[in-house]
């Protein structure tokens, strides 16, 4: 096999595996369960602990609900500092994943709103 055979074939592998085809990316089996949540999703990011540190955004499900730390990405969402938001994913259960990994994968379906914070006083 040719190397470009070689590199043909990893990145249509690659292509198939980006957000917005429907395919779950990054580690772990699709279990084939998903569902759709809601998301709200706060204008800041802080300081977390996952594997190592990072930032972590907060979110809640219900405007009446605590904030609580979201460790994951949600592929095709872009989040911009300063913006709230209310989204729409897709969420999928995945098997087989490393123990420092989310069994969770979540799929931006719709961003159905983003509004400027109000500034802190």
């Amino acid at each position: 096999m040719t190397i470009r055979a070689l590199a043909f074939g990893a990145l249509a592998a690659l292509a198939a595996c980006a957000p917005g085809t429907g395919v779950v990316s990054g580690p772990g089996t699709p279990t084939g369960k998903t569902h759709t949540e809601e998301l709200f999703v706060a204008s800041s990011r802080v300081r977390c602990m996952g594997v190592g540190p990072r930032d972590c955004m907060q979110v809640r499900n219900t405007p009446q609900q605590e904030w609580r730390l979201f460790y994951d990405d949600i592929d095709g969402f872009t989040y911009e500092p300063g913006y709230d938001y209310r989204l729409k994913v897709q969420v999928s259960e995945l098997t087989d994943v490393p123990a420092d990994a989310s069994s969770l994968n979540y799929r931006l379906i719709e961003t159905i709103a983003k509004t400027r914070a109000k500034p802190h006083r």
